[in-house]
């Protein structure tokens, strides 16, 4: 038995939000001089959510960039991207269960101290906290700055 389409669809949508706020940022990063080769969107595109959030807060990345405004940017964007990570493994780490009589997405994971239902509130929480960030990426790009 399925979970129901809307169920999916919510899922399908926090996932499409993840690759988005993805995006924002490497979509900028060509737009920003000076940054060390370790930030090239080539060099970024294959890697996890996870993996982009710890490029971007490294403090031996982030030394090489010489605008404040870039560092401070970039740090704030792998911190969005590590908050995005999270919320991203939960769902596609989670398994299908049927709870009171109807399947829906089990995190099972207590060495994480991860045991919760992806509910339509937990659904509600992770889709409202990335579109916030979707939202802070946009207003603060650093292309803008520039």
């Amino acid at each position: 038995m399925l979970a129901d389409d809307d169920y999916l669809l919510r899922i399908g949508r926090l996932s499409y939000l993840v690759t988005y706020l993805e995006w924002q940022v490497l979509g900028d990063l060509p737009h920003i001089p000076g940054l060390p080769a370790e930030l090239e969107v080539r060099k970024l595109v294959g890697m996890t959510t996870g993996h982009l959030a710890r490029t971007f807060q490294s403090a031996q990345i982030l030394q090489q960039v010489a605008d404040p405004a870039a560092q401070n940017w970039l740090r704030r964007s792998g911190e969005l991207l590590e908050s995005a990570a999270r919320d991203r493994n939960s769902v596609l780490h989670a398994r299908p269960a049927t709870i009171a009589g109807r399947q829906i997405l089990n995190r099972w994971h207590p060495d994480k101290n991860e045991v919760f239902v992806v509910d339509e509130s937990w659904l509600d929480a992770a889709e409202q906290r990335l579109r916030d960030a979707v939202r802070e990426v946009s207003a603060s790009r650093v292309a803008r700055i520039q």
